[in-house]
């Protein structure tokens, strides 16, 4: 036969089974090894020996990038839980919680939302054990998630107040006799704010937050800067009586008309600079000095890479104190961390127009509200509003 006709219609096979040479895939022959080769066409048949290990290579790379991915993810996951355990054994827990019924049975209602987390934070100062220190701040912290905003309400230690079963004196006052339990149920009490949960810093906290974070930076009078000075030199804490050279900055005016100069401070600085009330004013002078610093913190932890940021939490968690058991607290603590990118707003209480200084022999110099109504709609209307 011929190599013309060697495919020719007589070569056709039919092999007994319904299959001939019309259903099988074409090929042409190769005959120095005898081996076929596909022509191209409709071939449902893939041809020996080829496209079989460069599927499989490639579906091994993919399994294994999966399996890399999971044994990362793992390794994340774990750091993480072992980061958040440490932190939270850093932190001291009170089962101290304010009883709600002490000013609802006196006919108050208290007002809260959903929407909006509020915690009471105090700042203390002097604690000794077994005894309750100073409130030398109050400030209430409220997540409004409607908003978008992060609200810093600060309560002035010097407001006359009604503390539950005990009279009447200064909002501080009510720290000293009762800790934070009784404070948050007089601010119930005279304000209508329901308020579940609270955490007390110590002020030491603030030197090692503001180191962690290579310090802050902020506007400074003259007078400032020599108040920092005095107190760091008159309490042995530098040897140097101008350690901030306040004749070497450059001066602007501020959005107030003040003059004042970028001053970068560390940790104690920070802390002599928040507890100001010499150098300028009065207590509000120094309440707002303490939200200055708050927001500068804030604003820098939100900047902050996640190595810096962990570091903060750990070295002040420390510090701290509350009455929210670890599993609330972990929540709350991934509702602030995305709240630090929330618009920031303050207000005091009590506001400028409505209130005035009075002397009383048990309290001496205190601030007695004008009208309480006013002030608390004022509250509210801040807190659960956009501000």
């Amino acid at each position: 036969m011929s190599d013309n006709n060697i495919y020719s219609d007589s070569t056709r096979m039919n092999y007994g089974d319904g299959f001939s040479d019309d259903d099988a895939p074409a090929y042409v022959a190769v005959p120095q090894n005898g081996g076929r080769i596909p022509v191209p066409g409709n071939n449902p048949y893939p041809p020996q020996n080829m496209g079989q290990y460069p599927i499989k290579k490639k579906k091994n790379k993919v399994k294994l990038f999966f399996k890399v991915l999971l044994i990362i993810i793992l390794i994340l996951c774990l750091t993480i839980g072992i980061y958040i355990v440490l932190v939270l054994g850093r932190i001291h827990y009170t089962n101290e919680h304010p009883d709600h019924s002490i000013a609802e049975d006196a006919g108050i209602t208290l007002k809260e939302e959903s929407s909006v987390a509020n915690i009471l934070l105090f700042g203390e100062d002097n604690h000794k054990d077994g005894e309750y220190g100073r409130a030398d701040s109050i400030i209430l912290l409220s997540i409004d998630k409607n908003n978008g905003q992060l609200k810093q309400t600060s309560f002035m230690r010097d407001i006359y107040v009604t503390i539950p079963q005990h009279g009447e004196d200064k909002l501080n006052a009510a720290y000293s006799i009762g800790g934070p339990k009784l404070a948050c149920e007089t601010i119930e009490y005279n304000f209508g704010l329901k308020i579940d949960n609270y955490m007390i810093i110590d002020f030491n906290s603030f030197t090692d937050i503001v180191d962690s974070l290579g310090g802050i930076d902020l506007e400074l009078t003259y007078n400032e800067i020599s108040y920092i000075n005095w107190q760091s030199y008159r309490n042995h804490q530098t040897d140097n009586e101008n350690e901030l050279n306040k004749d070497e900055y450059e001066y602007y005016e501020d959005k107030d008309g003040y003059s004042v100069a970028l001053v970068h401070l560390n940790g104690r600085q920070a802390l002599w600079y928040a507890r100001d009330r010499d150098s300028a004013g009065s207590d509000f002078d120094r309440t707002q000095r303490q939200r200055i610093v708050i927001n500068t913190i804030f604003s820098r932890l939100k900047s902050s890479n996640p190595l810096t940021l962990a570091g903060t939490v750990f070295s002040v968690s420390g510090y701290l104190s509350t009455n929210m058991d670890p599993v609330t607290l972990t929540g709350k603590g991934f509702e602030i961390l995305p709240a630090l990118g929330y618009d920031k707003k303050e207000h005091r209480v009590p506001t400028d127009d409505n209130y005035y200084d009075d002397y009383y022999s048990q309290s001496g110099q205190v601030l007695v509200i004008s009208d309480t109504e006013l002030e608390k709609s004022r509250l509210y209307e801040f807190i659960y509003k956009a501000a």
